[in-house]
């Protein structure tokens, strides 16, 4: 469960990458996808399936409300690397 769930928090960070003009505050961004993949890491960690999925669909939500937020792609991916880059699959 632990490799799906991550999987689908790097899905929503490679999504949130696609940011590409400024007018938003990245760092927020980053805190808010941190803070959900924080989440994720320990509900699959816990092997509590209902509540990796649950952490998932949060992921998954997220993706969806932020996807035509628009940034920028290098701030975004420093705030995530500040934030959380011990958990997140950067590049």
């Amino acid at each position: 469960m632990k490799k799906t769930t991550l999987g689908l928090g790097a899905i929503a960070l490679a999504a949130a990458l696609s940011l590409t003009a400024c007018g938003t505050d990245e760092g927020k961004l980053a805190k808010e996808y941190c803070d959900l993949l924080k989440d994720a890491t320990s509900a699959a960690d816990s092997g509590d399936t209902a509540k990796a999925a649950e952490a998932s669909k949060a992921l998954t939500d997220w993706l969806e409300k932020n996807k035509d937020v628009k940034g920028d792609e290098d701030e975004f991916t420093d705030a995530v690397k500040d934030e959380c880059g011990d958990i997140a699959n950067l590049p």
